[in-house]
C-alpha cells in the first residue's frame, strides 16, 4: 500500500517564501574587498564569543537567547583580499555599494515594487556567529510588488538588499569555525505574502519564477550556495515552522511535502526554526525570531531615491526571462528544457551574442554550452575552465563558415582545453577535422558498404569511425542507407 495522498487545500495548506540570491558585483556591502570568494588558505584566526542585548524596546530576542544558552566559541578565518577590519567588527562600515543597490533596485522594479523614497539600512539580530559584529545588515528597496503565476497574481511583500552570512567551514562540540570570505557579500532577499491554495509542486514553481526575475538582470552570482530559500509553513490549526537553507531549487517541493507530512503526525505544532535535510527532512535549530531583533543602523546615514535614479533604472531594465524564454523557444525554436538550461547558463550572454551575429542552429549552440562542455567535464574529465569567450566565438565563425562541421566541436574543444593558447586553424589541422568532400564520403561508403552481410548499423559505425568530426552524422546516415538499398 502507497501513502495516502494528502489534499493540501483540505488541510488548508499556507506557505511563505524567502529568496536569498548573491549579487555578482565587485566589491562587498560596505567595504572594498572582492566579492570572489576563492581563496583557500586563511591567513589568521580571530576568536569571538556572542552575547545577546536588549533592543529599544528593552526586550532580548528569544532566538538570541537561545543561542547565547549554546556557550559557543567562534573561530573566524579571515583571508587577505577578502576580509578586511569592517567584517571584522574592528572598523565602521562604509557607504553602501552602489552597484548593489541598483542592482536591487531593477529586481524590484522587474517584481513591480513600489521603491521607498529613503533606503534605511537596519541592522537584525543574529548571533549563531555567522556575523562577527552580532548583527546582519538589511535594507528594503521595494515593497507591495507582484509577479504572475498562472493567472494568478503573487504578491511580493519585499524585496531587501542584505549583506550575507559568513560561511561554516566545521562544527565541533562548541567551537564553530565560519570563513569570512562569503560575510557581507550582497544579496536580496524577496519575501512573498501567504501562499494560500498551492500545492508544493506550485510553491516550487514560484520560487523558480522569482528566481528567474534575478537572473534577468544578468548581475547574480551561480553555483553552489549563491541561491538559499526558506520557506514558512503551516497547516490547518497548527503554527508556523520556519525551514531554513533550501540551497537546490527543486528541492522545495519535497520538503514541503515531509514538512506537511511532519506536522500532521503531530498533536501539537510548535513554532520554531528548522534547517533542511539533504533528504528533504528538517531538523530543530532554535526558536522563531522575533520582531524585537531588528532596530536602526547607526554607523549609515539613510540614502535619499531620487525620481531621477528610478527613471534611469527603468530606461535600462532588461528583458525578463519568462519572456525571454517564450523567445527561445517560439523563435530559435528550443525546446522547453534546452531554453530552460541556457537561460541558467553562465553562458547565455555569450549565446545570445554569438547566434545574433553568426549565422548557426541556436540549438547547436545552446547543446554546446549546456551538454557538451557537461559531458567533457564528467565523462572524460576534461577541464574546461581555460576556454575562452573568444574560443567559443572563432570556433562558431568556423563553423557558419563551414570550415568545420558541428560534430568536430567536442574534439576541439578537447585540444583548447589542454592548448588554451592554441588558434581554431591550428586545432583543425592537428586533429585532421577539415570536412570531408562529398565525393570522397561516397567512396568510403561504396568501399564498405561494399562488404557483404553488413547491417545498416554496422556499416554506419564502421564509415563514422573513419569519417567522425569531418563531416554531420545526418549526411553519412542518408548516404549509408542509399547505398545499402541500391
Amino acid at each position: 500500500m502507497g501513502k495516502k495522498k494528502i489534499n493540501y487545500k483540505r488541510i488548508k495548506l499556507k506557505a511563505g517564501l524567502e529568496i536569498h540570491q548573491q549579487l555578482d558585483t565587485k566589491h562587498k556591502m560596505f567595504c572594498s574587498c572582492t566579492t570572489k570568494m576563492r581563496e583557500k588558505e586563511p591567513i589568521k584566526i580571530v576568536r569571538r564569543k556572542q552575547h545577546p542585548v536588549a533592543s529599544e524596546l528593552g526586550e532580548i530576542d528569544i532566538a538570541a537567547q537561545f543561542e547565547y544558552l549554546r556557550k559557543r566559541t567562534f573561530r573566524y578565518q579571515v583571508f587577505s583580499n577578502e576580509t578586511c577590519l569592517v567584517e571584522l567588527d574592528e572598523e565602521p562600515i562604509h557607504f553602501l555599494n552602489q552597484e548593489a543597490l541598483k542592482i536591487a533596485l531593477q529586481i524590484a522594479l522587474l517584481l513591480k515594487c513600489e521603491i521607498p523614497n529613503e533606503i534605511h539600512v537596519m541592522r537584525k539580530t543574529l548571533i549563531d556567529g555567522s556575523a562577527v559584529s552580532g548583527f546582519q545588515r538589511t535594507a528594503i528597496v521595494g515593497l507591495n510588488g507582484c509577479l504572475k503565476y498562472k493567472g494568478k497574481k503573487v504578491e511580493i511583500m519585499h524585496v531587501s538588499l542584505e549583506e550575507d552570512a559568513a560561511a561554516i567551514a566545521s562544527e565541533e562540540k562548541e567551537i564553530v569555525t565560519y570563513r569570512l570570505n562569503r560575510l557581507s557579500v550582497p544579496l536580496v532577499e524577496i519575501g512573498t505574502d501567504i501562499l494560500i491554495g498551492y500545492n508544493p509542486k506550485e510553491i516550487q514553481e514560484i520560487a523558480y519564477l522569482i528566481g528567474i526575475i534575478c537572473r534577468s538582470t544578468g548581475k547574480v552570482k551561480h553555483g553552489i550556495g549563491s541561491t538559499r530559500q526558506d520557506i514558512n509553513v503551516s497547516i490547518k490549526k497548527g503554527a508556523r515552522v520556519e525551514i531554513k537553507g533550501i540551497q537546490e531549487l527543486g528541492m522545495i517541493s519535497r520538503v514541503v511535502e515531509k514538512e506537511v507530512e511532519r506536522q500532521l503526525s503531530l498533536p501539537k505544532v510548535n513554532e520554531e526554526t528548522r534547517a533542511a535535510n539533504p533528504d528533504g527532512s528538517t531538523r530543530y535549530t532554535r526558536p522563531l525570531p522575533g520582531a524585537a531583533r531588528i532596530y536602526p543602523e547607526t554607523d549609515h546615514p539613510p540614502v535619499p531615491i531620487s525620481k531621477n535614479l528610478i527613471k534611469e533604472i527603468k530606461r535600462e531594465l532588461p528583458e525578463l526571462w519568462t519572456k525571454k524564454l517564450v523567445r527561445f523557444k517560439r523563435k530559435l525554436k528550443l525546446s522547453d528544457e534546452l531554453a530552460k538550461q541556457i537561460l541558467r547558463s553562465k553562458y547565455l550572454e555569450l549565446f545570445e551574442e554569438i547566434i545574433s551575429t553568426k549565422k548557426v542552429e541556436p540549438n547547436v549552440v545552446a547543446s554546446t554550452f549546456v551538454s557538451t562542455l557537461k559531458d567533457l567535464g564528467r565523462r572524460e574529465k576534461v577541464k574546461t575552465s581555460k576556454i575562452t569567450d573568444k574560443h567559443f566565438t572563432k570556433i562558431f565563425g568556423y563553423l557558419a563558415k563551414k570550415k568545420i562541421v558541428k560534430e568536430a566541436i567536442p574534439e576541439i574543444l578537447k585540444y583548447l582545453a589542454k592548448n588554451p593558447e592554441e588558434s581554431i586553424s591550428n586545432a583543425i589541422k592537428e586533429l585532421d577535422l577539415k570536412p570531408i568532400k562529398k565525393s570522397e564520403l561516397k567512396n568510403i561508403i561504396k568501399e564498405v558498404t561494399s562488404q557483404p552481410g553488413l547491417t545498416f548499423d554496422r556499416a554506419f559505425g564502421i564509415v563514422m569511425s573513419r569519417v567522425r568530426g569531418r563531416v554531420e552524422a545526418k549526411d553519412v546516415m542518408k548516404l549509408v542507407k542509399k547505398s545499402i538499398k541500391s
